[in-house]
């Protein structure tokens, strides 16, 4: 809760504090009432009897029954309009809250209002609190049900393309509908797509895993700077021979150590270069940039291919997300999604940095340094 909240919400219940006794305090406040009425009247009673034995119309006995009978019948009317009292203040806010359960509607919300004591004014904001929080979980259901329903519509389609060109050649090369000579030309097209299949089922279920609360990979101690090095050795091969630049800027003496795992983070980084090949023309540069601070390793991934429109870029890291909308480019739309499930799992935090009229690319990845137990001790 932002600061200017939280002494919105510390004023507010000052003034409740200031405005309102609590249940218990009016109870003291009525039985005092009530003992002092009580005791006035029976310095009353007792003067009156005290008056009537002097003047011998009462004998001593007949004067404590008097003034017994007069004190009690007194105590017990106080009693009575003391519990008529407080059974009106339970009531009213008990009807309220009621009332406000039996006719409870979450598409048609409305607040109680009431004024009386602390502690009922509490349960009336608790339970308008409550009323908030459940209709803010609908809201929040409805959008993931509608996240799902795209998501298996997405789904649909990326497989539908693929399967009506594998089944219609297949049958096409069984019914002996090909030429001898296009057999192999068919059989690779079908290879292509089955793998673009395979490809596309594969990432949604790395996905899925990575969205079950249960699901969890081991982390140990990482030498980031190390890893990134090795990888994108092995990278630097392949981006070339497809018409890509990398290029590498890490100090020569940076070290990071972080608690990670070696095949998820893999995973990211092929995932952001993935992407680049996919949406950018042969010729672009890919750059990676390592830092480390006090307390995260700083990452920047980059390249030069044209930048992303505002449109994509808002939801660039949502499921099925493609810089084409018509979805005819290659690519599920999953890969910077799981990308940033496995750097949050790490306790870090992947953003696309916007810059105004620039043309590149660029994604800040964080993550926490290690911290060895000795050093933790000293501390």
């Amino acid at each position: 809760m932002p600061n200017s909240e939280k002494k919105l919400s510390s004023k507010k219940e000052q003034g409740k504090l200031k405005l309102y006794s609590t249940i218990s305090s009016n109870l003291i406040t009525y039985i005092i009432v009530m003992t002092v009425l009580a005791m006035v009247f029976a310095f009353v009673t007792y003067g009156f009897t005290m008056y009537q034995i002097t003047e011998s119309k009462f004998t001593s006995d007949e004067a404590i029954f008097v003034f017994l009978c007069f004190f009690l019948g007194l105590y017990l009317l106080l009693m009575v309009l003391f519990c008529l009292i407080i059974g009106n203040q339970l009531s009213k806010p008990l009807k309220l809250l009621r009332n406000a359960i039996d006719n409870f509607d979450i598409n048609n919300m409305k607040h109680i209002e009431y004024q009386g004591p602390k502690e009922f004014m509490d349960m009336v904001d608790s339970f308008n609190d409550l009323s908030t929080k459940l209709k803010d979980i609908e809201q929040e259901n409805k959008r993931l049900a509608d996240e799902k329903n795209k998501m298996l519509a997405d789904i649909s389609h990326d497989l539908k393309t693929p399967i009506t060109v594998i089944s219609g050649y297949a049958r096409a090369l069984h019914d002996g509908l090909i030429k001898e000579d296009e057999v192999n030309d068919y059989l690779n097209i079908i290879d292509q797509k089955s793998t673009m299949v395979a490809s596309l089922i594969n990432q949604f279920y790395e996905y899925s895993k990575l969205e079950h609360p249960e699901y969890n990979f081991e982390l140990t101690k990482l030498n980031i700077a190390e890893f990134l090095r090795e990888f994108l050795v092995d990278k630097i091969d392949e981006l070339t021979v497809n018409g890509y630049e990398l290029e590498v800027n890490f100090p020569d003496n940076e070290v990071g150590y972080i608690m990670g795992n070696e095949m998820q983070l893999r995973r990211v980084f092929e995932n952001l270069i993935a992407n680049t090949v996919a949406h950018t023309p042969k010729g672009t540069l890919l750059s990676f940039d390592m830092g480390c601070t006090s307390e995260k390793v700083l990452i920047r991934y980059e390249d030069n291919g044209g930048g992303i429109s505002d449109e994509v870029a808002d939801r660039i890291f949502d499921p099925f997300v493609v810089s084409d909308p018509s979805r005819n480019k290659s690519g599920s739309g999953l890969g910077l999604s799981i990308a940033r499930k496995i750097i949050e799992y790490h306790g870090g935090t992947i953003v696309l940095e916007r810059y105004a009229g620039k043309t590149q690319t660029s994604y800040l990845i964080t993550l926490p340094l290690y911290e060895e137990e000795e050093s933790k001790e000293e501390d």
